[in-house]
């Protein structure tokens, strides 16, 4: 568990990098266009890559902190050790969704590695290559939440006996 820790810290990492980087060049953009009335042709698409970084890697941490929305009222009224079943194969099943869409996404960041953006000059695969590593940790984080709950299915089992 401290690979995944030091994993959560190093997106998080990333992730207040881009919120911080966003919102300065945003914020000169419009002093720059507010008081020199100019602005740089780049600020547009580095915000968004940025954006696009924070959203992926967002999503990664926020099923590391088990944030995502799930229905939990029918599975609650279930016994214990039968709705830490069903939260289980329900991680299983969004680690392979999580998988399915990583290996889509490799063709997309293949197709677009000789694309550049127009002004940064930028592959384009660079904005695609965070869905894969996203999709990637999610997965790997659904993983490990449902071996989590298969152990307490199993200490439910244990304290039942």
């Amino acid at each position: 568990m401290d690979l995944m820790k030091k994993i959560q810290t190093l997106v998080r990492f990333i992730c207040s990098f881009a919120i911080a980087l966003m919102s300065t060049i945003v914020l000169l953009q419009v002093i720059n266009r507010n008081i020199f009335g100019s602005s740089f042709k780049w600020v547009e698409e580095l915000s968004g890559m940025c954006m696009i970084w924070i959203t992926f890697l967002g999503a990664a941490l926020a099923t590391t902190l088990n944030a995502h929305t799930r229905i939990e009222l029918f599975v609650n009224l279930l016994p214990k050790r039968l709705s830490k079943l069903v939260y289980a194969l329900g991680d299983i099943v969004c680690a392979g969704f999580s998988l399915a869409l990583s290996c889509y996404s490799y063709p997309l960041i293949v197709a677009n590695i000789h694309t550049m953006s127009p002004a940064m000059k930028i592959s384009l695969s660079f904005n695609y290559i965070v869905f894969c590593i996203a999709t990637i940790l999610i997965c790997i984080f659904y993983l490990i939440r449902a071996k989590a709950d298969f152990a307490e299915m199993m200490a439910v089992d244990k304290e039942n006996k």
